[in-house]
């Protein structure tokens, strides 16, 4: 539903453009079809935070290759969770085997009704 809502929302601002454009003239310049794909492609990036609406931890005087990579980093560091869009607190540290040991434990204690899962007096 809020797929075909955002396409309705972008099909009507290219109809809009496109009608705008006939009505201001046919001489010259650039296509009503190609006007229309800039507004299409500039809302795409608007919503997807991408080209000059892109948070970017890239050095802007950095080589095309390093701030490629930097842009990727930061991309899948966003999609996983993990820097600055980490979902845990920054001060709560701790080893992986002792947060699957803690994990295993609860669920232990789950099974057999132990601890805070143990049936009341």
């Amino acid at each position: 539903m809020n797929r075909s809502r955002s396409l309705s929302k972008l099909l009507a601002v290219a109809v809009v453009t496109g009608t705008i454009g006939v009505g201001a003239g046919l001489g010259g310049g650039e296509p009503q079809w190609l006007k229309a794909l800039h507004v299409r492609s500039e809302a795409v990036n608007q919503k997807h935070g991408l080209g000059e609406y892109a948070r970017s931890t890239a050095r802007a005087d950095a080589q095309a290759w390093e701030r490629a990579l930097m842009i990727r980093s930061d991309a899948l560091n966003r999609k996983y969770g993990l820097g600055l869009y980490a979902r845990t607190p920054e001060s709560v540290k701790e080893p992986a085997w002792l947060r699957a040991l803690m994990v295993r434990s609860d669920a232990l204690n789950r099974q057999y009704q132990l601890g805070e899962y143990a049936p009341g007096p």
